[in-house]
């Protein structure tokens, strides 16, 4: 087997196992997708330390790739085209479902800070914005709904 043959092969291969790779991490999004649904909290830091090794290990795969072909321009892309294009789809949906969860949580802490307003005596779902845009701190009143408790 030739060098270039060989390069090709191992090209091939880091594809493959990248294509997986990314692969595993959408099913781990969608695993993440589920547990936000069902307020499942308790699954949470489990999945959110697979994903992250998860998405460590396509990205390292990506280097592997990135590096053999910057090392070897003449492979060009050596049948890996279509591969390739397969995992830029992939990355996409990725992306649409980290979104999509980032939502879930974004939506799921404005309700809690909500009901952690009422709670203090503050009103729910009134924010109040300082001279640079951000949020302020209702002012509480000293005798909240639970200051008789």
């Amino acid at each position: 087997m030739s060098d270039h043959t060989t390069l090709i092969a191992r090209l091939q291969e880091i594809v493959a196992e990248e294509l997986a790779a990314v692969r595993g991490v959408l099913g781990i999004l969608a695993r993440e997708s589920a547990a936000l649904l069902a307020r499942d909290v308790g699954l949470l830091p489990g999945i959110s330390n697979s994903k992250a090794d998860a998405v460590a290990h396509a990205a390292g795969l990506a280097r592997q790739r990135q590096a053999l072909l910057q090392a070897n321009p003449d492979l060009g892309q050596a049948g890996i085209g279509s591969a390739l294009a397969q995992l830029r789809a992939l990355a996409l949906e990725c992306r649409d479902q980290n979104e999509a969860n980032g939502l879930l949580i974004r939506g799921q802490r404005r309700r809690i800070e909500s009901a952690l307003r009422i709670l203090q005596g503050g009103q729910p779902g009134v924010d109040t914005y300082g001279r640079n845009g951000a949020a302020t701190q209702p002012r509480r009143s000293s005798r909240g709904p639970l200051a008789a408790w």
